[in-house]
């Protein structure tokens, strides 16, 4: 039957989504030091030395998961941990063709229930504790193996190992009153069976892939000041590597505080922080808390354990200029930090700059959209987005602003330069990015966006109204390409640019006394989409493609 089943199993590609209400939801993992310190909870210090083996699309943060008994935290998993959001009549079973752990084939060979391991993911780190506590923490242990390979050689196995200043490492994760592992075979529907729970109907069968899993149980060890811990968590197929299992190890469940410091150019800064989850589940993100900062100071509290990202705004009244910031002095949501909670390991403080244009002539204004065809309403006004006008060359915000309720904004005091505009709104990419330069006094009109399900897209030409500005035709064959590209147009062009989707020059061409039509070779360049600039005019998609 084992083999039979094999024949039939999809390797799907990993997607991390989002999910809504009963569902878990699950996010890529960014920064894994700052989740296992989160899983520590009351310790908060101590974690070094952080490792993955295996790769890392097996493991992820999943929130959501209080039907299981497990609230939000780590997932480790022998094939995708994606899959798991599938009904429980559905196959989470991929052969990674990633290679077994030393330990679980050690066990094996110790105890006779298989030595064999396949598709090995370990987290690894070393621990000194702050304070002597009992350290725990509780998990579940899921399986696509049960029930059909209940007491059989496809006994999939998960260790906690916790070794003290370099002595033997000791599993943690056994059988509630045992020193035997949590497997396949030590917890099923014959064996230790109140501690398992059938998957095949219930509340958690719509959308838990694995065909059972256990009851939330507990790992603890005592933790003694003054000694090192070395832990290893790892989880493995045994006997063949298909028919995933997983595991999920609950964070520290409290309520937090966001606290620190804010300045603006050195001084105690005044205006408002937001706090926004980090994992979403609906199109724009939205606050879930809002405070005020007095005297450079702010407390964001009650906050459950979670990653979050932090945005401040300065008083626009007191500091002027000063552009928004978030955790910790990125000018972008793509920089930005996440914050976890009960743990973070970075300093709180943030420093915003006052921008030195106020005295120019220019502008650049537009109106942004947003879908929301899942409402039967296309294309809406979207208020608040941040709107960030960039140096072309330098990167550097030279301005800003907030759209209004229609949706429109404006950017003010803009010196001639060359340009590129960001909307900056949580968690949605670029898919488009706008280009273009602003003469002394300019006044460039519709520079539009609109906000889509799959990110944000240009949304019309911008034009110069102060002057008579006539757009440069040209054009680029073939398109896609992969080796010689043409560009034809009706000026002589200077200049010819290469530019990644976000703005990030790639190269330069600069066609010989000027031209109507050039050539280049673009078979070094990426598989991948790209923007093609001329000159001043807006820029053009190049797709490449490779044989």
């Amino acid at each position: 039957m084992k083999q039979l089943k094999t024949t039939f199993v999809i390797a799907l590609l990993l997607t991390y989504s989002n999910y809504s209400n009963s569902q878990l939801i699950y996010s890529g993992v960014s920064d894994l030091e700052v989740l296992i310190t989160n899983i520590f909870g009351v310790q908060c210090q101590g974690i070094t030395n952080v490792g993955l083996q295996g790769t890392q699309n097996q493991i992820a943060r999943f929130e959501n998961g209080s039907s299981l008994g497990v609230n939000s935290g780590l997932v480790l998993s022998t094939g995708y941990p994606n899959l798991s959001s599938a009904p429980s009549t559905s196959f989470a079973s991929v052969n990674m063709n990633m290679p077994g752990d030393y330990d679980i084939i050690q066990y094996g060979n110790i105890t006779g229930q298989g030595a064999y391991s396949y598709d090995a993911v370990s987290v690894q780190f070393d621990f000194t504790p702050i304070i002597t506590d009992t350290i725990r923490f509780n998990y579940i242990f899921a399986s696509e193996e049960y029930p059909e390979y209940s007491n059989t050689q496809y006994t999939d196995r998960f260790l906690f190992l916790v070794s003290e200043n370099g002595g033997v490492p000791v599993n943690i994760a056994n059988v509630p009153g045992t020193t035997v592992p949590v497997e396949i075979n030590s917890i099923n529907q014959f064996v230790n069976s109140q501690y398992y729970v059938d998957n095949s109907t219930g509340m958690n069968s719509t959308n838990f892939v694995f065909d059972a899993y256990t009851v939330p149980l507990e790992a603890k060890f005592f933790a003694q000041v003054g000694n090192t811990y070395h832990i290893k968590l790892v989880i493995s197929d045994v006997s063949d590597g298909v028919y995933d299992s997983a595991i999920f190890l609950d964070e520290q469940e409290a309520n937090n505080d966001i606290s620190g410091s804010l300045t603006v150019n050195g001084q105690p800064a005044e205006g408002v922080l937001e706090v926004f989850n980090f994992v979403q589940d609906t199109l724009v993100a939205t606050p879930v808390e809002t405070v005020n900062v007095t005297n450079g100071s702010y407390v964001a509290d009650s906050l459950p354990t979670g990653l979050y990202h932090v945005r401040f705004t300065p008083d626009p009244v007191l500091f002027p200029g000063a552009v928004p910031l978030y955790f910790a002095t990125s000018s972008t949501w793509t920089g930005a930090d996440a914050i976890g909670l009960p743990c973070f390991l970075n300093s709180a403080n943030i420093n915003a700059d006052t921008l030195d244009v106020l005295s120019a002539s220019g502008s650049v204004s537009g109106t942004i959209v947003v879908d929301t065809s899942y409402l039967k309403s296309l294309n809406v006004p979207f208020e608040g987005a941040l709107m960030l006008l960039k140096n072309a060359q330098t990167h550097e915000t030279r301005g800003f602003a907030y759209t209004a309720s229609d949706g429109t904004y404006t950017i003010n005091h803009v010196e001639a330069g060359s340009y590129y505009l960001l909307v900056d709104v949580p968690y949605i990419p670029h898919t488009d990015t706008l280009f273009f330069d602003v003469p002394a006094g300019g006044i460039l009109m519709d520079a539009d966006y609109a906000i889509l399900t799959e990110g944000i897209t240009i949304n019309g030409t911008p034009y110069l109204g102060l002057e008579e500005y006539k757009e440069m035709q040209w054009s680029i064959a073939p398109n896609p390409a992969d080796k010689i590209v043409e560009i034809t147009s009706d000026k002589e062009v200077k200049l010819i640019q290469i530019l990644t989707i976000d703005g990030a020059v790639v190269t330069e061409i600069y066609p010989s006394g000027g031209g109507f039509k050039t050539s280049f070779d673009i078979s070094n360049l990426k598989q991948g989409v790209y923007l093609v600039r001329m000159d001043q005019s807006a820029p053009k998609r190049l797709v490449v493609t490779k044989q």
